[in-house]
């Protein structure tokens, strides 16, 4: 199997499980407003965010190559060919990495997303937040929890853009504490 066979695999994978995510939990979730407010806007931004996500999923699944060329990922290997019995540990460790990477920005992207939406109606609505919705966003705590989404968004884009160098940086970090 190539590298690019590979990564093709793994972000159709990520970009079937983001519609998964999409039709069994984003999708129940946010309907949950409509019976506290049922009013268009609401029915609106769920939709568009809906459709956003499936323009995202089939973006994912349609232009794969594009993803890989503009992230560089079949760049991080020294081989051509990925043979699962020959592993290296460095190979193992970005394979790792591309895991831990997507994972981080595919369960923290619609948190992050939702505590965009509550924080921009609250500051411009002019009613504010919904009853259901204040509980949302109301305490420290939660601006906490969307800066902690912010935060795994930024790494785990970190990680995945700079992938052959944090894999070194662990080798390098393990080599030095045999």
């Amino acid at each position: 199997m190539t590298k690019r066979d590979f990564f093709r695999v793994i972000i159709r994978l990520f970009s079937l499980y983001l519609l998964l995510l999409t039709i069994f939990n984003f999708i129940p979730t946010n309907v949950s407003y409509l019976f506290f407010e049922p009013s268009v806007w609401p029915i609106l931004i769920i939709i568009g965010s809906a459709l956003f996500m499936i323009m995202l999923f089939l973006f994912l699944l349609k232009k794969t190559d594009t993803v890989i060329d503009v992230l560089k990922l079949d760049k991080a290997f020294d081989d051509e060919r990925i043979e699962f019995g020959n592993l290296s540990s460095e190979e193992i460790v970005k394979v790792a990495l591309i895991f831990i990477g997507g994972f981080l920005l595919l369960d923290h992207l619609p948190e992050f997303l939702h505590y965009c939406y509550l924080g921009f109606k609250k500051e411009v609505s002019a009613t504010g937040l919904s009853p259901l919705e204040s509980t949302g966003l109301t305490g420290y705590w939660d601006y906490f929890r969307w800066f902690v989404a912010g935060i795994n968004l930024i790494i785990g884009y970190l990680l995945l853009s700079n992938l052959s160098r944090v894999a070194n940086f662990l080798m390098k970090l393990r080599q030095h504490n045999k």
